[in-house]
């Protein structure tokens, strides 16, 4: 029973120097940069950023003329660019490995709109060259609503992908988002499926790598809030994506989010936001990513079971036999030799005459003594 006892008491020890972990999930955070869209004054929709020569390059479709374009610096203050011609709606931007760049855009052309693209002519792409239609699958009616905003991203491997909002029925939050995949950047194949569904739009690829990609995008006003708010969502082949995460916080929502990476996990964000009278502005923030922590517990050492101890048996007390006394031999008590009285007497033996002095004890077996007068006689032989 003791050596039960132990046992569990070992092991309650080993499961109480458990290690334990605290949950450190990854969290994505997005901050608006406060009161910096007065400084930067700009209005529109659908803008797209790209870095160029340490300024932040934005074009946008504001109004009538289509797309504007502004150079603005860290301090949020923008500069407008000369634009030679008209550039299109939706305008977003691929940089290939060569260093060419080629322009993606939005067209309506009278009772139809579609995606096309064009040649950069110029290192800053305010100037581009013949447009070239993407596809036909990308073509839709011009009364065609909640449609386009096309994003175009340079795949790891070169090829170039086009996310696009569809909406192949109408309702509410009914939006989807398709891809097209092109091997040189100019004709464009519809990929399978969708991916995303249920009222998310706006999408932009903020980091494409193998095995890794972030995209930020807009809803259609599909949460409780009713407003349209920003979300994130993380991919390892591009095609299929996690559930997107709302981002939250002052100022975060709005629509057509557009940015890049200035640090590992840390994203410079345009976004748009309306306004009264159907008037929409532009905004910058951070968005942040803070990975799960991994947490490496130092080893605990396993203790060492305590050995059940073996109780060392009590002997039993067996009667010890006392060692016999060795038993004390008295001395003999010398006897005491009787006195003896000496006699002398005169021994006659046929012509033999002796005088013998002698005890009586020690008086020859042949002698007879004679009482009388103390003469030992021989006794006569039979």
């Amino acid at each position: 029973m003791r050596r039960i006892q132990v046992i569990l008491f070992a092991l309650l020890m080993a499961v109480a120097t458990l290690p334990t972990y605290q949950a450190h999930g990854a969290e994505w955070s997005m901050t608006e940069d406060m009161g910096l869209h007065l400084k930067m004054n700009m209005n529109g929709v659908s803008p797209h950023v790209e870095r160029i020569n340490g300024l932040d390059r934005i074009w946008r479709s504001d109004g009538p003329t289509g797309t504007v374009v502004s150079d603005c610096n860290e301090e949020g203050v923008c500069t407008n660019v000369t634009v030679p011609a008209r550039l299109g709606n939706d305008f977003t931007v691929v940089t290939f490995a060569n260093g060419t760049k080629r322009a993606y855009f939005k067209e309506i052309d009278g009772a139809n709109q579609q995606v096309y693209s064009a040649p950069c002519l110029d290192a800053g792409c305010v100037s581009i060259g013949a447009r070239v239609a993407t596809t036909t699958d990308m073509r839709v009616p011009s009364s065609t609503k909640a449609w386009g905003v096309p994003d175009a991203v340079l795949l790891p491997d070169g090829r170039v992908r086009i996310y696009i909002v569809e909406s192949p029925v109408e309702g509410k939050c009914t939006e989807k988002i398709a891809s097209y995949i092109s091997t040189d950047g100019i004709s464009f194949t519809k990929e399978p499926g969708w991916r995303f569904e249920n009222g998310y739009v706006d999408t932009e690829i903020l980091r494409a790598k193998q095995g890794d990609y972030v995209m930020i995008m807009a809803d259609i006003a599909c949460t409780s809030t009713n407003r349209q708010m920003l979300f994130v969502s993380t991919s390892k082949d591009g095609l299929s994506w996690s559930t997107p995460q709302i981002l939250t916080g002052p100022g975060i929502e709005g629509l057509d989010p557009t940015g890049y990476e200035v640090s590992p996990n840390v994203f410079r964000i345009y976004y748009s936001q309306g306004g009264p009278s159907q008037t929409y502005v532009v905004k910058r923030g951070v968005l942040r990513f803070t990975p799960a922590a991994v947490v490496t517990p130092t080893p605990t050492p396993t203790p060492t079971p305590t050995p059940t101890p073996t109780p060392t048996p009590t002997p039993t007390e067996s009667a010890v036999a006392s060692p016999s006394p060795t038993p004390t031999i008295a001395a003999p008590t010398p006897t005491k030799a009787a006195v003896v009285k000496k006699t002398t007497i005169t021994c006659v033996k046929g012509k033999s005459v002796k005088k013998v002095t002698a005890s009586i004890q020690n008086v020859p077996r042949d002698l007879k003594r004679d009482s009388s007068v103390n003469l030992l006689y021989p006794t006569p032989l039979l």
